[in-house]
């Protein structure tokens, strides 16, 4: 987590409101929100701005339940722990009550919890949907032993500049402002998103590159939820990578979505996909490509997105299992992917691990490249002269010339005689031949785009058939005005 940028962490027991709060400060959705108690898991972070000062705001799950009752949700501990570590970096706390309940057990028990900190904090007396309410909360709250109590309704977005303008005085006012400036002059990070279906994973392999326990991991399929950024920097062979990492939730078949939290998972899955600069495609070595890999395969391809395939738990493979087997396997299960590169690793024995950033600074670098006109016409001309299109009846595919029009994804135009005159398959094979010759290894996918464009003998032959058509035209005006004339003598001799 940055350490320039002052940290606001929101803080509180479950279903108060603290996603929901989340958002209205940053004024998106980040956070699924949702009536359920338990949302949140792991910790969601996000820039925020508020009359030019800068931070970072973290959302937060709640802390569990109180100590006398019975029903104790596993992840309870987990979240209790990613709160702990959280709150040690955090400038100013954000404690969520809900004005409703007014305190509870589980807030006397927040209170101890935050008043060993030592942070200070602010409380958000949330759901305040009227004016009565909002009057009564300071009074109803005082108990809890802190000053700084504001009224707030995210539902009505009442109170936000309010809480805001208090956090920030606790705040030390230079803080965020260098990081500020050196924040629009550098370049963002790539963005890398590690999607697969549930279980396959994901959140390992993220904590595996942090080096530190920064999202939950646990042999429950669906532990995550949220769609979760997370800055890292990589280091490669002395060069540093910037990297965004967004951990995404297990993307499951749409019979087994039955609730609406999986949807919204669903949802910023797919919307993490859109969003990122390349994907991390992870299966499962010992079940590679199920149906539900081939339909997040499509997903991906669809969104014309540079991909790498993990497959994950090599370790745990078949004896005996070769890796041009599995790979083999792969390209022929998912032929649509051929363009992704293929990485067998173990997670947990830390195996191949690190070949990622090789990976990622590899596919950084090509996204950089350019091809000159020049250069991608000769290379046209010679690959039309090893393998001519086919023809279709008498009529042949022609390829007049082609150019460059953007990278990422890198994009070609071909200026054609007939789009219909070109097989798929050629089509396919233009692709592997400019990715063989100018992204190779970097599973990008390459788009072309065909334009229909005369020949210039065509031109030429066309201008020529104009003309003799104008020629002939002028010919037999001329013959008709002669005629008429004959005609009109004749007429003057017989008078």
């Amino acid at each position: 987590m940055s350490k320039e940028l002052p940290i606001i962490v929101i803080v509180g027991r479950p279903n108060v409101g603290k996603s929901a709060l989340f958002n209205s400060i940053l004024r998106k959705r980040v956070s699924i929100v949702h009536e359920q108690s338990g949302v949140t898991r792991d910790r969601v972070v996000a820039p925020g701005e508020f009359h030019g000062r800068r931070f970072l705001l973290v959302d937060t799950g709640g802390l569990g339940v109180h100590h006398k009752e019975k029903t104790v949700d596993v992840f309870d501990g987990m979240i209790r722990e990613q709160v702990a570590e959280v709150v040690e970096e955090a400038a100013v706390l954000i404690w969520v009550v809900n004005i409703q309940d007014g305190i509870t057990p589980q807030d006397q028990e927040v209170a101890d919890f935050l008043r060993k900190s030592g942070k200070p904090v602010v409380i958000a007396a949330n759901k305040g949907d009227n004016v009565n309410a909002r009057a009564d909360a300071v009074g109803l709250f005082a108990a809890l032993g802190y000053e700084d109590i504001i009224p707030t309704s995210c539902t009505h977005s009442i109170g936000m500049s309010d809480l805001m303008e208090r956090v920030l005085e606790l705040v030390p006012a230079s803080a965020g402002d260098v990081e500020a400036e050196t924040a629009e002059a550098s370049a963002p990070p790539m963005r890398v998103a590690v999607v697969g279906r549930p279980n396959v994973g994901k959140s390992s392999l993220v904590n595996y590159l942090l080096g530190e326990q920064r999202v939950m991991v646990s042999d429950i399929p669906g532990t995550t939820r949220d769609a979760i950024d997370i800055p890292v920097t990589l280091e490669c062979d002395g060069i540093e990578l910037p990297v965004t990492l967004i951990d995404t939730a297990g993307m499951r078949r749409q019979k087994q979505i039955d609730t609406v939290v999986e949807f919204f998972s669903l949802s910023r899955t797919n919307n993490a996909i859109k969003r990122a600069d390349l994907v991390l495609f992870m299966i499962d070595a010992t079940d590679p490509c199920t149906t539900q890999d081939r339909r997040i395969g499509h997903v991906v391809v669809e969104e014309r997105k540079p991909c790498i395939i993990l497959a994950n738990k090599w370790d745990l493979a078949e004896r005996g299992s070769k890796e041009q087997e599995v790979v083999a396997r792969i390209r022929a299960e998912m032929p649509f992917m051929n363009h992704a590169p293929v990485l067998l690793l173990s997670v947990l024995k830390g195996f191949n691990v690190n070949k990622i950033s090789h990976r990622l600074l590899h596919v950084r670098e090509q996204m950089g490249v350019t091809v000159p006109t020049a250069v991608f016409n000769q290379f046209l001309q010679d690959t039309l002269a090893r393998t001519p299109p086919p023809s279709t009846g008498t009529k042949r595919f022609k390829i007049f010339y082609g150019v460059m029009r953007s990278c990422p994804p890198p994009k070609f135009i071909l200026f054609v005689n007939k789009r219909s005159l070109c097989p798929r398959n050629y089509s396919q094979f233009l692709e592997n031949q400019i990715r063989e010759a100018f992204y190779p290894e970097a599973g990008l996918p390459i788009i072309l785009e065909l334009r229909e464009r005369e020949s210039p003998q065509g031109e030429k032959a066309s201008g020529i058939r104009q003309a003799a058509a104008g020629a002939k035209r002028r010919r037999e005006s001329e013959f008709q005005s002669v005629q008429r004339r004959i005609s009109h003598r004749k007429g003057q001799r017989n008078g």
